[in-house]
């Protein structure tokens, strides 16, 4: 079939294009491009010392040299090409999923089909990481690497995880007992070093819906993903116990066995996704075990229907509000009529309009559709009194939960601010032609908080980072000023000791690979000394500083983040969804570190969905929607 979308080319030709500026870049640096032609620079060679002293670097640099080393990388290049240019003609990933179901090279064809996958999220790192290097005031290219290598790593293992639980390159098909969804019998859980959940006993019935609640790093995922089988079969972790879905025993059947009636919808939704188009990600699964084109699109529409997302069906996969990209990784795991859906914190990166309907769909999947639906969630109060059963994980054990939750600690009075010392004046954005931020204006005062609210796609992200970064990639206008300086005109470190931002994505801003590395990279780039302390104040405690900081909590990991970005001493800090996907104790550990930041004086604007956090924590309130700046509400609002 003739595919008309070019965007493999382009990734392509400029991967091509990079491959050979990176071989003429290689030869001039080590040993230098001699040979003929005219010589454009003699550079001095410089022989390293100890184990390198083998290495020469540098050296004269001449046109031939040159293009003998360009010469060198055009095979590979040309190679790079056809397959770009073959990826505009056919579905690459369809050929390779075949090879990778059957035939002698089925091995290396699931290999190529994640590595296939996993190539546009390398280049999307790319430029999320040089967004974050500049946030940092970080000037070395070197610092791309970490970040790069992690997040492609990351969203591997996820695209893995994901093709796993929907059947991809299974060989048999396992049938379930409807009536026994799931039975968990002495079970623990855990890895080489330690035990995460010990004495699970659990029984799930048909047509209920169970909430998984517990802090962050208890183990509702572990759980869950026990009972996908994510855990025993792909996650290398060690079972007792007994655990059986459908009747089927977890431990001797993979995920991909048994995607026939195991839904599952893995927390991070957008890195899970493995298509192009919203339809063929709903399909993929019927469409990876060889469905007819005719009944795949028939039970997409289907499946679209009963979730109200038919106008999505032929949306780009990454064009997707939050919202909706929730929504249409429950269909994709309702396409093969599941007994159990499994579903890990759905309710994260949604507005409320957005939570309303995520519940609804999933409290009719069960009690209307008879689907036995297991949800790991922080947000329990959502849910009012739909669960059949609520359970919690306290201490590595399993417990009924009370139908209240557990409340969030008392945060401190709520403070005055002082003078003006940030206006933004007429802000606007545009994203592909369309504009997400119209006209904003708005001034900050220090000491204050501003809790920045409104649905999915309102345009908070986009003023957050029009405001710190106003000569940003997208288009835009008006002008930002901080204590009378434009910071349109601000070199990359001024400019952090005037604005500060810290992402969605807050991991993208670590980029070393210790805590204490990444403390002092930032006492460098701000040229003073103290983010340590900062980290350990916000913490109430000292980090052993040699852990990886991927290695701390979600809260530890955000207040590290802050930490880095004020170490600076920035007048401004705006903050990107700050309480998303925390626990009680972290969320008052962030909101904490949020507090001190205003205290000392600088102005704070976070951009939240969360209506108790912003309660709690800000000053004041304001509305955004359709890209508008609503008048001024109240902090409760």
């Amino acid at each position: 079939m003739l595919r008309t979308r070019l965007a493999p080319l382009w990734g392509a030709v400029l991967l091509a294009a990079g491959f050979v500026v990176l071989r003429v870049v290689y030869r001039v640096v080590f040993g230098g491009a001699g040979g003929g032609g005219v010589l454009l620079v003699e550079v001095p060679r410089l022989r390293l010392a100890g184990p390198f002293e083998h290495v020469t670097l540098f050296g004269p640099v001449t046109t031939g040299g040159i293009a003998n080393a360009a010469l060198t990388a055009l095979p590979f290049a040309a190679l790079l090409l056809a397959f770009g240019i073959l990826s505009t003609i056919v579905d690459v990933r369809a050929l390779l999923a075949r090879g990778a179901v059957r035939g002698p090279v089925r091995t290396v064809a699931r290999a190529l089909v994640v590595a296939w996958a996993t190539f546009p999220a390398m280049l999307d790192s790319v430029r999320r990481v040089r967004v974050a290097r500049e946030l940092r005031g970080e000037r070395a290219a070197a610092s791309l690497l970490v970040p790069v290598l992690e997040q492609t790593v990351e969203r591997a293992i996820a695209l893995g995880a994901s093709m796993e639980v929907r059947g991809f390159a299974a060989t048999r098909r396992s049938e379930p007992r409807c009536e026994h969804p799931a039975v968990l019998t002495g079970v623990s859980l855990g890895y080489e070093e330690r035990w995460c959940l010990e004495g699970v006993d659990l029984e799930l019935a048909p047509g209920t819906l169970t909430l998984l609640s517990g802090a962050t790093g208890s183990g509702k995922s572990t759980l869950l993903h026990a009972m996908s089988g994510l855990f025993q079969h792909v996650s290398g972790g060690i079972q007792r116990g007994t655990v059986e879905v459908g009747g089927v025993d977890r431990l001797a059947v993979p995920p991909r066995e048994t995607a026939g009636f195991v839904g599952v919808v893995l927390q991070s939704v957008r890195l899970s996704f493995v298509a192009g188009t919203v339809a063929e990600e709903i399909g993929f699964t019927l469409a990876n075990r060889g469905v007819a084109r005719s009944i795949v699109a028939e039970r997409v529409s289907e499946v679209a229907g009963r979730l109200g997302i038919d106008h999505l069906l032929g949306r780009d996969i990454h064009a997707l509000s939050a919202g909706e990209a929730c929504l249409v990784a429950i269909g994709a795991a309702l396409v093969e009529h599941p007994v159990l859906l499994l579903v890990d914190e759905p309710l994260a990166d949604l507005d409320d309009a957005a939570r309303a309907r995520v519940v609804d769909v999933l409290d009719t999947l069960a009690h209307g559709a008879g689907v036995c639906v297991v949800v790991a969630e922080h947000a329990v109060a959502e849910w009012g009194e739909r669960p059949d059963a609520r359970l919690e994980i306290r201490a590595g054990s399993l417990h009924r939960a009370a139908v209240v939750p557990a409340a969030e600690p008392s945060a401190a009075p709520v403070t005055g601010h002082g003078q003006t010392i940030a206006e933004v004046r007429n802000v606007s954005v545009a994203h592909d032609g369309r504009t997400v931020v119209d006209d904003v204006s708005l001034d900050l005062a220090a000491g204050e908080i501003i809790a920045l609210r409104g649905p999915n796609g309102a345009g908070k992200s986009s003023l957050l980072h029009a405001i710190a970064r106003p000569s940003g990639s997208a288009s835009g206008s008006g002008s930002v000023f901080v204590e009378g300086r434009d910071v349109s005109r601000l070199k990359r470190r001024e400019r952090r000791s005037a604005v500060a931002l810290v992402p969605e994505a807050f991991d993208d801003l670590l980029f070393a690979t210790t805590v204490d590395e990444e403390c002092r990279r930032a006492d460098r780039a701000a040229g003073q000394p103290g983010t340590a302390d900062l980290f350990a104040g916000f913490l109430g405690r000292e980090v052993d500083g040699r852990r990886h900081p991927r290695e701390l909590s979600a809260g530890e990991r955000l207040c590290l983040v802050l930490a880095i970005q004020l170490s600076a001493r920035p007048r401004v800090l705006l903050v990107d969804e700050p309480s998303r996907g925390l626990d009680a104790a972290a969320r008052a550990l962030v909101g904490g570190a949020l507090r001190a930041a205003a205290a000392s004086g600088t102005a704070v604007m976070l951009a939240t969905h969360d209506r108790d956090f912003a309660a709690r924590y800000a000053t004041r309130t304001l509305r955004m929607s359709a890209g508008r700046l609503d008048e001024r509400v109240g902090a409760a609002s």
